[in-house]
């Protein structure tokens, strides 16, 4: 008998649903073991009294642990006080929102110590639970403000009422809700967003689903599941799964902040046996579609109850019991429809208008990583000297690092240009670059704007060379300096010191703690990517090594212990030429951090 067809859908309120729940079920598991309903809603009481006699009415929510979050959700909900959710939880950025909440409820040891707000650190002490907590009524309803930066980088608030994730609810239910039934849910996504809010902790509330406390940081995380699982994940997160992975009863795969390559949706459907579902919306909007790609241009599925029309621009009209008010809603996304649903043409807001000319910066991006030079590319609007100009923030192919280090930046930046020019207006070509060694996503699968920005705020206008098509990618570089250098300047740790050993090459790396790797990666917590240590491995090998080829693949991959902001640690290089393989290793003193295989193909 299914959660969705019997039990919810004669329910009139979800949230009112969570609070009559067995105390003996399961809500949630971790490293401290099972959580049950009966110790979530006796927290969420004992929170709600304390809540109810502090002046503060909007709190904002910052956890890592999601059985806290969802404690101090529903305590927020008993209260009558507002749910305030901020993109993200670093100290500058809380700062930035500081009048848009008065309070901060947290499980950071740090985060609000010193801060203008009141704060309180979950879970209670015995002394802040007083007297036994009233029991209260079950919630009805919820207010909630979530803020996103979006392409522009500046936060942007988006009220959400209840009867507007309720409905959205419904739906989730109805589509997936069978699915779901007797899984435990694992999720790479944060609570701390729209798509892991509603999936990663609504979703299994109302449904009875237990739901991991921490984040899958790791595809190796995923090995040693015991019973039927589902996840929550990013098309980021997908990219990255061993080929050894495949084991477990996988039930459900659900995918969203940005496209999914068909390659990883069929990679997951191999390994996992579950295709992955790509949901499509954002913060504002709710879900709009979804779909499962087999084949290349799968189009999408408006969910039950939307209505997508195609507007002047082909912009989407969308009509949907999701809006807050019920009224149709014009979006920035494009559209095209056939007879089997929807493709997506890209943003009308990455439309912009430079010296009258209109500029797809979708466009832009596609015709620099059709050359090869660039393996990837991210284009962004700059304020250059009161005039609007472009940067590209890009990720070059070893052919293009050679080009680099023969011509020079000024010379290769013209003749990037110049390759551009038959699909390009002439304003439509970047005058500013920064080179990354792959292009940062967050959590969510969504390209960090505000971060790539920063890239080109670094240096004022009085200490970059002026005129000329191409412009200095960073101030320390000059004329003879390598794209190596551009690399380690942006990207990469200090080498401290390198020594041959009989087996391998050994770097001792300093990790700077302002790595753009650690920002937001992961909020109160910050630890090194295993992407990043891979590409890491890769670039020494090619410089220190001379190693060439290209990506083949990675195998063995084991994350043991985290890498975190200012520590010292050594990389150990082997290359097995007979097997076309690059063996590395990260150690933390004697401590092995973490290892794995790189393949490299002639």
């Amino acid at each position: 008998m299914s959660h969705a067809a019997d039990s919810f859908a004669p329910c009139q309120r979800l949230l009112a649903a969570i609070w009559e729940r067995a105390d003996e079920e399961v809500v949630a598991f971790g490293p401290q073991g099972e959580s049950l309903f009966g110790e979530l809603r006796g927290g969420a009481e004992a929170l709600a009294s304390v809540l109810a006699a502090s002046p503060a009415t909007r709190w904002a929510l910052c956890f890592d642990d999601s059985l806290l979050f969802a404690q101090a959700l529903l305590a927020c909900a008993l209260s009558g006080r507002e749910v305030v959710l901020p993109g993200h939880q670093r100290p500058a950025a809380l700062t930035e929102l500081g009048a848009g909440f008065d309070g901060i409820l947290t499980d950071s040891q740090q985060l609000g110590e010193g801060g203008e707000h009141l704060w309180l650190r979950l879970p209670l002490t015995a002394s802040q639970h007083g007297s036994p907590a009233p029991r209260w009524a079950a919630p009805t309803g919820l207010q909630l403000t979530l803020f996103t930066s979006g392409s522009t980088g500046v936060p942007k608030a988006i009220p959400k009422a209840w009867h507007q994730l309720e409905a959205e609810l419904r739906v989730l239910i109805a589509l997936w809700g069978e699915r779901l039934d007797g899984t435990r849910l694992l999720a790479s996504v944060s609570h701390q967003h729209i798509y892991g809010l509603l999936f990663r902790i609504l979703l299994p509330l109302v449904l009875g689903v237990p739901f991991a406390r921490t984040l899958t940081i790791y595809p190796e995380q995923l090995k040693g599941q015991r019973g039927p699982w589902a996840l929550i994940a990013s098309p980021a997160f997908l990219s990255r799964l061993d080929p050894e992975l495949g084991e477990g009863e996988c039930r459900l795969i659900v995918s969203s902040g940005g496209p999914l390559a068909l390659a990883d949706a069929l990679r997951s459907a191999q390994l996992f046996g579950q295709l992955p579902i790509e949901v499509f919306g954002s913060s504002e909007t709710g879900g709009i579609a979804w779909r499962q790609s087999q084949a290349p241009h799968t189009p999408w599925q408006p969910m039950p109850g939307i209505r997508a029309l195609v507007a002047a621009e082909d912009r989407l009209l969308l009509h949907s019991p999701f809006l807050p008010d019920g009224e149709p809603l014009l979006c920035a996304d494009r559209i095209r429809w056939e007879e089997a649903g929807f493709h997506l043409l890209g943003r009308g807001d990455r439309l912009i208008k430079i010296e009258e000319k209109r500029i797809s910066l979708d466009e832009v991006e596609t015709r620099l990583q059709a050359l090869p030079w660039v393996e990837a590319a991210a284009v962004l609007p700059l304020t250059v000297a009161t005039r609007q100009a472009l940067g590209a923030v890009l990720v070059l192919t070893p052919e293009g690092l050679r080009q680099w280090q023969t011509l020079g930046h000024g010379r290769f930046l013209i003749a990037l240009r110049e390759r551009l020019r038959p699909w390009l207006e002439p304003v439509a070509l970047p005058r500013r670059v920064r080179l990354l060694a792959t292009l940062p996503l967050s959590s969510q699968g969504k390209r960090p704007w505000s971060e790539l920005k920063a890239l080109f705020d670094e240096l004022p206008a009085d200490k970059m060379a002026g005129g000329g098509a191409g412009q200095p990618m960073r101030k320390e570089m000059n004329n003879n300096d390598s794209g190596a250098a551009a690399m380690q300047a942006a990207t990469l740790p200090t080498l401290l010191e390198q020594t041959q050993t009989q087996d391998a090459l050994v770097l001792r790396l300093h990790l700077d703690p302002a790595l753009p790797w650690f920002s937001g990666h992961f909020p109160g917590a910050p630890l090194l990517p295993g992407v990043t240590q891979v590409h890491w491995a890769i670039h020494y090998g090619r410089q220190l090594l001379g190693l060439s080829g290209t990506f083949g693949g990675m195998s063995q991959l084991k994350f043991q212990r985290p890498l975190r902001p200012g520590q010292q640690c050594s990389l150990h290089l082997t290359w097995q030429a007979d097997k076309g393989q690059l063996l590395f290793s990260y150690r933390l003193a004697d401590e092995l951090a973490s290892s794995g295989r790189v393949r490299l193909c002639p």
